[in-house]
Parts: C-alpha cells; sequence; structure tokens
C-alpha cells in the first residue's frame, strides 16, 4: 500500500472515531465537555480498533512518516528537510508503537494528516517517495 493510500484510510477511520466521540459523550456525560470521576466510560468506537489494526500493520517507515505527517500538519515542522525531520521523529518514538500510541490520541488525527499531506504537496514534496528512516540516518 502507498503511504498516499494509508494517509487517506486513517483519515477516514480518524474521522468516524471523531464523529462518534463528538456524538457519545454529550449524550452520556451531563456536564460534559466536563467528565466528572466515577461517571460510566463511553466504549470506543469500532473504527478505533482498525486504525490501530492499520496502523499496527504498516511498515516501521510508514508508521514514522505518518507521525511526521501529523506533526507537520500541527504546525510543528516547518521546514523542507523532510530526511532531517524524519531523523528526529525516529529519535521521538524509540518504537513504531510508541508513534502508534501517539497518533491514537489525537483527537483531531484526520485534520493533521489531511493538513499535513497538503502541506507536504504543497511544498512539491511527493508522500509516496519520502526517505526511509534507514535513508534519513545516513
Amino acid at each position: 500500500m502507498k503511504l498516499s493510500e494509508a494517509v487517506h484510510e486513517a483519515v477516514a477511520l480518524a474521522e468516524k472515531i471523531r464523529a462518534y466521540w463528538d456524538a457519545e459523550l454529550p449524550k452520556r456525560h451531563p456536564g460534559y465537555p466536563i467528565i466528572k470521576p466515577g461517571e460510566p466510560t463511553t466504549p470506543p468506537p469500532p473504527e478505533e480498533g482498525e486504525l490501530r489494526k492499520l496502523l499496527s500493520g504498516l511498515p516501521e517507515d510508514d508508521v514514522y512518516a505518518l507521525a511526521l505527517l501529523m506533526y507537520v500538519g500541527r504546525g510543528d515542522y516547518e521546514r523542507d528537510d523532510v530526511s532531517a525531520s524524519l531523523k528526529e521523529i525516529r529519535k521521538t518514538f524509540d518504537r513504531p508503537e510508541t508513534a502508534i500510541a501517539q497518533m491514537m490520541q489525537k483527537a483531531p488525527l484526520a485534520d493533521y494528516l489531511r493538513d499535513g499531506l497538503d502541506t507536504l504537496t504543497r511544498r512539491g514534496i511527493d508522500v509516496d517517495n519520502l526517505p526511509t528512516i534507514a535513508r534519513a540516518a545516513a
């Protein structure tokens, strides 16, 4: 699977997850957005497991590239040096599972990934041809 395809799948799942939480949390918690201790928990949407499975099934390089896209979309990485940015991401997340956990915790993940993809595309960077971690480390 191309990285751009993985991004689009992740965005679609993350949008469904966000929509679920936006609909369910206000129904289950009368003081929402404040959730008081002791209030019953809301079960996660099935798409959460699907997103985790998608991300966990990607090659390591693609997981780190998605994490980079997320941070570019948030505005954390402004430079065009993708290799240097990938090195930094790899240092930040010692294992792909750590990067996945970080992405899964972001409610606006779909927005971040979409914005990151748009930003790199506008800069003329083809996400399907990003350097791998091994090439970035060289």
